[in-house]
């Protein structure tokens, strides 16, 4: 496996999958972090991060889509696009998301780690962002760097 020199030094703590109370909410941080600055960077201001199609997802369904991120890193094929999708609801559009993981690569400091690729929208709401994800020793996926 290839080494990634950049994740030797990237930030390691963001979200961790297991045990999260507000998976979705730390996840639009860092993925909204990841769109607007470079890793080095100070934390965005907060008002950013309401902007996400990531916290319309339903509170029912976010354990639903941690469960989806957790399958698709543990076993999805390298380069093979995965979907989900929220529950419909009355007055929202669902959240549709479609990741994309890569091959697995080893680092130093990190260990295993994929990049996940994903396309998030609802209606006509459209985001795309790349997300680093690296194993924990308990076998649960924390992010390590985004790009």
């Amino acid at each position: 496996m290839a080494l990634v020199p950049w994740a030797q030094a990237a930030p390691s703590a963001c979200v961790t999958i297991a045990g999260m109370k507000n998976f979705t909410a730390y996840l639009t941080a860092c993925i909204t972090a990841a769109l607007f600055i470079p890793l080095h960077a100070q934390a965005m201001p907060y008002v950013q991060l309401n902007q996400s199609v990531l916290i319309h997802i339903p509170a029912k369904d976010v354990p639903g889509f941690k469960t989806f991120i957790g399958q698709t890193l543990n076993t999805g094929a390298a380069d093979t696009v995965q979907a989900w999708s929220s529950t419909p609801r009355a007055n929202r559009a669902p959240v549709q998301v479609e990741v994309t993981p890569s091959a697995a690569v080893t680092t130093r400091a990190a260990g295993q780690c994929r990049l996940l690729s994903a396309k998030v929208s609802q209606r006509n709401s459209h985001e795309s962002w790349k997300v680093w994800f690296c194993q924990q020793a308990d076998g649960g996926w924390k992010i390590s760097g985004l790009e």
